[in-house]
């Protein structure tokens, strides 16, 4: 069996930079560090941040320390006026390219656009959105819930950072066709849309693939959607130990790829023991 291995890996830019913050908060803290839910969406990174002092609640009697880190996705301001209230030091770690979404989701707001964005509901950033902007914007996941939509002068469309940039291109499709003015801003993050194009194009040369991420992740689970889109055999696993030598029987090739909130040293232990299954090698793919 081959082991195809995705070129984009591991943690994106974002991510790194939260793990990396939370660590740092943890090392110079003389008492409790605290996120609001997970820092990411991998629940083995969340552990080793707990071992090493970042504790997570989600109940605000349980918010109290000497540093709140904000995770990846950004957090309610109700949750962050109490932290301060109780005179924690503040680590903002929201990613910048969810920063960037939100401002630009607050100036077509002030615009007077209807706003509709493209997400999954109940997602951390889209939680945060709707709390600022209320009435002021429409959260959509499906083209169906878009069909539904009441649609008003003029429209700004735009996206949850971790969509699926199909997904994407179908609702605004949708939605021009209706509005007598639309305005599509593409808030999707270039490390997300790289690895859906990426696997894209791995689907077209395996016969299985693997999706190695959080199963809470969005963005993995966008991967693993699409490898089924294509007819591909799709698992998603969070770990190696998930891994079913059954599911390999007759399979010559097996594509590998990973979330942006899954570590390397989880892929590493899966590579390792698809080769064994497999009594393969792993190999790169091929750069397009």
């Amino acid at each position: 069996m081959e082991i195809i291995v995705a070129k984009h890996m591991g943690f994106c830019g974002g991510v790194k930079r939260a793990v990396e913050m939370a660590q740092g908060a943890a090392q110079q803290a003389d008492g409790p560090v605290f996120t609001w839910g997970p820092l990411i969406h991998n629940p083995q990174v969340v552990q080793r941040l707990q071992a090493e002092g970042v504790q997570l609640t989600e109940q605000l009697n349980g918010l109290e320390g000497e540093a709140f880190v904000v995770s990846a996705y950004g957090v309610e301001h109700a949750v962050l006026e109490h932290a301060r209230a109780k005179g924690m030091r503040v680590v903002d770690a929201t990613c910048p390219v969810v920063i960037r979404a939100h401002q630009l989701a607050y100036k077509l707001a002030d615009e007077g656009y209807q706003l509709i964005v493209v997400g999954d509901h109940g997602h951390p950033e889209m939680v945060t959105l709707k709390e600022v902007l209320g009435d002021k914007v429409t959260i959509v996941h499906t083209l169906e819930e878009a069909r539904r939509v009441k649609v008003r002068g003029k429209v700004g469309v735009m996206s949850q950072t971790t969509q699926s940039l199909e997904n994407f291109r179908q609702i605004v499709a949708h939605l021009a066709v209706r509005a007598k003015e639309l305005k599509v801003l593409n808030t999707l993050c270039p490390a997300i849309t790289v690895r859906q194009e990426e696997a894209e194009r791995l689907v077209e040369e395996v016969d299985a693939l693997v999706v190695v991420g959080g199963h809470g992740s969005s963005n993995t689970t966008r991967l693993t959607e699409l490898g089924r889109t294509h007819a591909v055999t799709t698992y998603h696993i969070e770990v190696p130990d998930e891994l079913d030598p059954a599911w390999f029987a007759g399979v010559e090739k097996v594509g590998v790829m990973s979330g942006a909130s899954t570590p390397d040293w989880i892929i590493t232990q899966v590579l390792h023991r698809l080769q064994e299954i497999g009594d393969a090698q792993a190999v790169n793919a091929a750069v397009s």
